[in-house]
């Protein structure tokens, strides 16, 4: 068994097993963290750190405030990271679709730079998973010949998302996530893989749990949104 496949069972059995035990109440992202950080050590040990720095972009930062981390880093030979892994709560305020976005862009960066192997769990109940799946900022406009979603929920083939202005639906939404990235380096896509999900049978209810595997494109390229004049955000002057 994958390590996403394992993490997209262990997780959703897990919280099935919280929710007999009438649990669910207490569930969140924080909570959620407590089943992930388990199956990760009991498969690395102690070697599996939390609120990992992020390697390539908490040195880019000029200024105060928390440095970017990632959420689970798995180090063989530290700070060389082998794993880095990604949690989202669905149903939480905090969960939204930008911030998805961000935390896919910045385990790319990991899979290239590190040649990592990248996970990004996406958990809930059930009603509020297919909730943000129909939303419009993830699924795309459904007159659009074409649209693709941001992350493919229904199969396990690969996709590649674009971070390009070339889909005219997503520029506003891209925009505002590159709004204080406008010098740092972003690759012109992303590539996912989803793992089935646990339970695959789930009613509104109860909870479930989604797993993609996050990849760098082969010939990878980057751009800078300040490059970019559809993210460019002009400088305030006085």
């Amino acid at each position: 068994m994958n390590l996403t496949r394992r993490l997209t069972e262990g997780v959703g059995a897990w919280l099935h097993f919280e929710f007999c035990c009438h649990r669910s109440g207490l569930f969140n992202e924080r909570y959620l963290s407590s089943a992930v950080g388990q199956i990760l050590s009991s498969t690395y040990g102690d070697r599996v750190h939390a609120e990992f720095e992020h390697p390539i972009l908490a040195p880019l930062m000029m200024h105060g405030g928390r440095r970017p981390s990632l959420d689970f880093a798995y180090c063989e030979n530290c700070p060389q990271i082998a794993l880095a892994v990604e949690t989202k709560w669905a149903g939480s305020s905090h969960t939204t679709v930008e911030s998805v976005v961000w935390d896919l862009i910045r385990l790319e960066m990991v899979a290239h730079h590190h040649g990592a192997d990248c996970v990004f769990i996406l958990a809930g109940k059930h009603r509020d998973l297919i909730n943000f799946f129909e939303t419009v900022k993830f699924s795309g406009p459904s007159n659009t010949p074409g649209v693709t979603s941001i992350l493919r929920t229904t199969s396990k083939s690969k996709v590649s998302l674009s971070l390009l202005p070339d889909k005219h639906y997503r520029i506003s939404l891209f925009r505002r996530i590159f709004a204080t990235l406008q010098q740092t380096p972003i690759p012109h896509r992303i590539i996912t893989r989803r793992s089935d999900p646990f339970p695959s049978d789930c009613k509104n209810n109860q909870f479930q749990a989604y797993a993609w595997e996050i990849l760098s494109a082969p010939g990878r390229q980057e751009f800078t949104p300040a490059n970019i004049k559809h993210y460019r955000i002009p400088q305030l002057t006085n």
